[in-house]
């Protein structure tokens, strides 16, 4: 399958096998902020990552960027500028991308859990009150658990 881009770069999706992805970008950290990065972004120069990644030089940045786009996660195109190719694979499978942020699928849990609570409070008798309430604050806090530690894995 192949992605065409208005910024004329084509990527072949199913080129790379998500164990490589899961390898050469999850198992190593420098690259896989560099990636999240540019996820929120959507795009960035190397200058850009070099800056929003704390890296030590622009050229650490620039080896990151080309591995990536050797992993057609990335596309620069003629002005210098890297584009992200949004794919799921090792912990991203967890997150959703709305614009520039990535919110774990248990912050959604967290937002069900919180408002079962609410209803829970307002709609149900005296002696199912207490046990709908005990229900979703235990939902509540586990998730919002697992929230904080993908959150976590991604800054």
């Amino acid at each position: 399958m192949v992605l065409e881009f208005g910024w004329s770069c084509s990527v072949l999706v199913d080129e790379v096998a998500e164990s490589v992805l899961e390898e050469r970008v999850g198992g190593e950290h420098v690259t896989f902020r560099v990636y999240v990065f540019l996820l929120r972004g959507g795009e960035a120069s190397v200058r850009d990552v070099y800056r929003g990644c704390a890296l030590s030089s622009p050229s650490l940045a620039l080896h990151h960027l080309e591995k990536l786009e050797g992993l057609n996660l990335v596309c620069r195109d003629e002005g210098g500028v890297y584009h992200a190719v949004a794919r799921k694979f090792g912990v991203l499978r967890f997150f959703y991308r709305t614009g520039a942020w990535l919110l774990p699928r248990s912050f959604f849990y967290v937002m069900l859990y919180t408002a079962i609570g609410f209803a829970s409070a307002l709609l149900l008798p005296y002696g199912m009150r207490e046990v709908g309430i005990i229900l979703s604050a235990l939902g509540f806090a586990t998730n919002l658990v697992d929230t904080v530690l993908f959150l976590r894995l991604i800054r």
